[in-house]
């Protein structure tokens, strides 16, 4: 006990260094002195597979007998009731006079011959002693497809669909164009001015508003003005009698135009 004593320092350093040392091996080694066994898990006996029969062989399936290909034929069209009676079909109602075409709107009928320009048959559309109005119908024809032209009659100016080279061609026009009182006549173009009368032309103009424009300024003296379209428009006074043609000149001078006579 007395060594004990006086060398026990010695003891418990050499006690340090031995579990030092003893912790180095064991972790060297991979032994934990101090982890709890695992339980070890009871093996089961692995279930016993029965042996499986060898498998028979599938049936064959007897074949099916061939079905007939069957043929669907179109029903025939029953026979209409013409047929059934002998008869021939009733002919379709009229129709209501909203789906019937209006003679204003009516397209001039084509001809299977285009018109002659030295045909003697034309359809006289309407007569005006104010030319703008009979400027306006041309214009409106023209649209239409008919070849309206304006012509000098008496002091009127008259609207004209023509010409054409048989009187058959001017009726079947006349007849699409009822509305405006269309009359047919035979005649090689404008009428002369009666015995002792002429026409004085004032201008001829390409653009219709030009020659509107010149015959308001005439029609404003009080002068009876006529438009002609023949390619383009003329603006003439008249008729006037020989007597007076001098007077109409001087007032046509008057308004800065020159007006010539036409007979």
């Amino acid at each position: 006990m007395r060594w004990l004593r006086e060398n026990w320092l010695d003891l418990l350093i050499f006690l340090l260094i031995a579990v030092v040392a003893a912790g180095i091996v064991l972790y060297l080694t991979g032994v934990n002195p101090f982890a709890r066994p695992k339980p070890q898990a009871e093996s089961l006996p692995a279930p016993s597979v029965p042996a499986s029969p060898s498998p028979s062989p599938a049936p064959t399936p007897s074949p099916e007998p061939a079905q007939p290909v069957v043929t669907v034929l179109p029903l025939p069209q029953a026979p209409s009731a013409s047929e059934e009676t002998g008869r021939s079909p009733v002919a379709p109602a009229p129709q209501k006079a909203s789906q019937v075409q209006a003679p204003s709107q009516a397209s001039p009928p084509r001809s299977s011959a285009p018109p002659s320009p030295t045909g003697a048959y034309r359809v006289v559309v309407g007569a005006f002693a104010n030319p703008e109005n009979a400027a306006r119908l041309r214009q409106e024809l023209a649209q239409k497809g008919y070849p309206a032209r304006l012509e000098p009659a008496g002091n009127l100016t008259r609207v004209v669909v023509g010409p054409y080279a048989s009187e058959a061609q001017a009726r079947q026009v006349a007849e699409a164009l009822t509305v405006y009182g269309a009359q047919v006549y035979r005649g090689q173009g404008a009428a002369p001015p009666p015995a002792g009368q002429v026409y004085l032309q004032v201008g001829a103009f390409q653009k219709e508003e030009n020659a509107l424009l010149v015959a308001g300024r005439l029609k404003e003296l009080g002068l009876p003005v006529v438009l002609v379209k023949d390619g383009v428009y003329r603006v003439r006074v008249g008729p006037v009698a020989e007597a007076e043609k001098e007077e109409v000149k001087a007032k046509v001078a008057a308004l800065g135009l020159e007006a010539l006579e036409v007979r």
